[in-house]
C-alpha cells in the first residue's frame, strides 16, 4: 500500500508535517495490525484509510504525553469493527481477546529501544529465516500476501488441511524463537 499524504488546510504546516511524519512512521505497524485483525485487503485498505482521515481530525484531542501508536491503533480498531459492521462483515474480524492479545504483544515490543518499526521486526525476520521453506511460504502467503488460507493452498500446491497444519507449525516456530529473543511473553500454546 502507498502512502501519500496532502497538506490538511485546516491546522497549521508545522502539524501536518509532524502528523505526517508520524503517520509514515507508523504506517507499517498499522497495516501489520489491521492485517492480523481482518482477513479481507480491502476491509484493511479501507480501514487504513479511513483511521488515518479519523485521526487526523482526532489530532487536536490526542494526549501527547502518551505514545501516538497505541491512540493510532485504536482508532483504526474502532474504525476497522465500524466498516465490517457496516458492511456486514464482522465475521472476518479477529474477536476481543486476540485483539487484546495483539495489543498487548505490540506494546511489548514499542517498549524494546528500536529507530523504527522496521528495526522492531528484525527479530521476526531472523526467526522467519530459520524456518524450513515450506513453512516460511506458507506465512508469506498468508500474512505476506494477504491470501485465505485455500488460495494460499492451492498456490503452495498442497491441500487445505496440509497447509493449515503447515502454517500453524510455522506460527508456533516463530512464537518459540520470539519467545528465545525475550520479544514474546508467555507459555507456548
Amino acid at each position: 500500500m502507498r502512502l501519500r499524504m496532502r497538506q490538511w488546510p485546516s491546522m497549521e504546516s508545522r502539524e501536518s508535517r509532524a502528523f505526517e511524519i508520524l503517520v509514515r512512521e507508523h504506517a507499517d505497524m498499522l497495516i501489520a495490525y489491521l492485517r492480523a485483525m481482518a482477513w479481507n485487503d480491502a476491509l484493511v485498505d479501507d480501514a487504513f484509510q479511513e483511521a488515518i482521515i479519523v485521526a487526523w481530525r482526532r489530532l487536536p484531542d490526542f494526549d501527547r504525553s502518551k505514545p501516538f501508536a497505541p491512540w493510532l491503533r485504536g482508532i483504526a480498531r474502532n474504525t476497522l469493527l465500524g466498516l465490517a459492521r457496516k458492511q456486514q462483515r464482522r465475521h472476518e474480524i479477529a474477536g476481543d481477546a486476540a485483539a487484546l492479545h495483539l495489543e498487548h504483544q505490540l506494546a511489548r515490543i514499542e517498549s524494546t529501544p528500536a529507530d523504527r518499526f522496521s528495526d522492531r521486526l528484525e527479530p521476526l525476520m531472523d526467526c522467519m529465516k530459520r524456518l524450513a521453506p515450506e513453512q516460511r511460504e506458507a506465512v508469506e502467503l498468508v500474512y505476506g500476501q494477504s491470501l485465505d488460507n485455500s488460495v494460499a493452498a492451492s498456490t503452495a500446491g498442497t491441500n487445505d488441511e496440509t497447509f493449515r497444519k503447515r502454517l500453524y507449525r510455522a506460527r508456533m516456530q516463530l512464537a518459540e524463537c520470539l519467545r528465545r529473543k525475550g520479544i514474546l511473553e508467555g507459555e507456548p500454546a
